[in-house]
């Protein structure tokens, strides 16, 4: 906890991950850099995920500079929830 991210990657044990369901529009390699491009988030997952984006930051007290996509911490596929907005 002592570096900021992404020079520290946040673990299961301090961390919450919020899962957006979405398919691979295109891509089949097991390597994350080819792995296709995610489909498009949609308006009800938008609104569910700043809904509950704003309950964890007011309830638990997480600062916004602390919320991450997950390609932004982890080495995953860059287009991972690349149109979500919170």
């Amino acid at each position: 906890m002592a570096k900021p991210t992404p020079q520290r990657y946040p673990s299961n044990e301090d961390s919450i991950g919020i899962d957006i369901v979405g398919a691979v529009v295109a891509g089949k390699s097991r390597n994350p850099a080819e792995q296709g491009v995610y489909e498009t988030v949609n308006e009800r997952q938008n609104a569910s995920l700043q809904w509950l984006i704003a309950e964890l930051t007011s309830t638990f007290g997480v600062p916004m500079s602390e919320i991450f996509r997950h390609p932004v911490v982890s080495r995953k596929n860059p287009t991972e929830a690349e149109s979500a907005s919170w």
